[in-house]
């Protein structure tokens, strides 16, 4: 890691407005204290309105966004073929200049749930991501574009948002430049042809008319004569929270029972490459935020279910990520701890990172044989107004939570369903009532008692077919 500097004392920054969404502003809140708060109850079946809301179909655009950025692109150094990082170039750190207006073409994308802001100039990153039923903005808004001395090559853009690393491990060789784009009628296809093998990678990012998820399809080809290895990574950096850092009520949803250590300055902790148990290890709960005192980054030991993500307790905001967990087997968290944010940022904001690969380490790699190509999708939603959730799909994440002979039940959907919630234990319906349920308007019932023993479950129906089971 860099060596700390002195910690900003200016606040965290409102995430910057760069367009009007069809939702108003979050307005920041005061920073919460340094204890979590007690996990939101749910209270007893909540009516569910007549009707479910109209949806809007999707809609795609471009448009001129401004972005503080720091004077870099004179101070790059070529490199010969000697350098480890040829031939992509080095950066002297001594000639980057402040920071001021600098506009980018961006590519918006738009349902009734959702909008997307996309950057092909910055590597093709997702820069926004606003759920628009809450007016949440859950990507990390640096308020300034950054050099920071971390990444393969030893230097990186501090940007926030979701950005593609490839072919190596951290934050790969290409995601600084501009990458190839075209718009689809629902969303973009970004792409670049990496310098060192030659092989393409690409990412369509789309959404739909119906859900409230956004669709990533990553392709890596290789259209060369050789073999050659690689890593693909999606790197989200996140907030959840009101002020553009993530809140002491951050929960991380991992269903696992062990990680594996890639960085830490956590004396406490394994070294890296070492194993510690999930999420308690040591009596200390690693699924909440407020127990990551120093940086720390975790690989999943490794992805068991085809679903990750995080919860923010304060604010009932938290999202779902929806993969192939065994072909698409990267899962990691990582969290600043206590670095000073002078290291990526002007201000005192944060964020933490969750990392979507095909590889399941940093230490491993995959070979691409000539002419071959691998290909996946996942899925990425907000979720909100549950208090966390123990299972997700795409179509739905379930809160459940046992308390002697009833439970408290929790559903979060990611399109409009007019279906039915069913509460079970060992088998046995204990209750079920008739939901509708959208994005935005989820479900929230306590029910029991049972009339018998056993683990409990829940089916979300529609129809009369299972969409949704724990």
């Amino acid at each position: 890691m860099p060596a700390a500097s002195p910690a900003s004392t200016a606040n965290p920054t409102e995430s910057p407005a760069i367009q009007p969404t069809a939702q108003p502003p979050v307005s920041p809140t005061t920073q919460p204290t340094t204890q979590p708060t007690t996990e939101p109850t749910i209270p007893p079946h909540t009516p569910t309105p007549s009707s479910l809301p109209p949806v809007s179909g999707p809609a795609v655009w471009e448009q001129d966004i401004t972005l503080n950025t720091y004077g870099w692109h004179d101070a790059l150094v070529a490199t010969d073929p000697g350098d480890a990082i040829y031939p992509y170039p080095r950066l002297d750190f001594d000639a980057v200049t402040g920071p001021a207006p600098r506009a980018y073409r961006a590519v918006f994308i738009q349902n009734g749930y959702v909008q997307l802001i996309v950057v092909p100039e910055l590597g093709g990153r997702i820069l926004r991501w606003t759920d628009l039923t809450t007016g949440r903005q859950l990507f990390y808004a640096n308020p300034v574009i950054k050099p920071t001395r971390w990444g393969y090559r030893g230097w990186w853009l501090a940007t926030g948002g979701m950005e593609w690393a490839f072919p190596e491990e951290e934050h790969g060789l290409n995601e600084y430049r501009p990458w190839q784009y075209e718009l689809l009628w629902n969303g973009v296809r970004v792409w670049d042809i990496e310098d060192r093998t030659g092989m393409t990678v690409e990412v369509t990012i789309q959404v739909d008319g119906e859900h409230s998820y956004f669709t990533l399809t990553p392709r890596i080809t290789n259209p060369t004569g050789e073999a050659h290895s690689y890593q693909f990574w999606a790197n989200a950096m996140l907030t959840l929270s009101d002020y553009n850092a993530p809140s002491p009520d951050l929960t991380f949803i991992l269903p696992d029972d062990a990680v594996t250590v890639h960085s830490t300055g956590d004396g406490g902790l394994p070294a890296p490459g070492g194993q510690m148990s999930w999420p308690v290890h040591n009596g200390r709960d690693f699924g909440r935020y407020s127990e990551w005192h120093q940086y720390l980054g975790a690989f999943a030991n490794p992805a068991q279910a085809d679903f990750v993500g995080a919860y923010d307790l304060g604010s009932d905001q938290g999202l779902v990520r929806v993969f192939p967990h065994t072909s698409a087997t990267g899962v990691k968290f990582f969290c600043m701890g206590d670095l000073p944010s002078s290291l990526w940022t002007d201000d005192s904001s944060r964020y933490f990172e969750l990392w979507a690969g095909l590889t399941p380490t940093f230490w491993d790699y995959w070979t691409l044989q000539p002419g071959g190509s691998v290909a996946w999708s996942e899925r990425w939603y907000p979720v909100s107004g549950i208090g966390g959730y123990n299972w997700a799909n795409e179509e739905a994440a379930i809160r459940l939570v046992p308390s002697g002979d009833s439970a408290e039940v929790a559903v979060a959907t990611s399109r409009a369903l007019n279906g039915t919630v069913v509460l079970r234990r060992g088998g046995v319906e204990v209750q079920r009532w008739d939901a509708l349920v959208a994005p935005g308007q989820p479900f929230h019932a306590t029910g029991g008692p049972a009339s018998s023993g056993g683990d409990w479950g829940v089916q979300v129906l529609e129809g009369g077919s299972v969409i949704a089971e724990m």
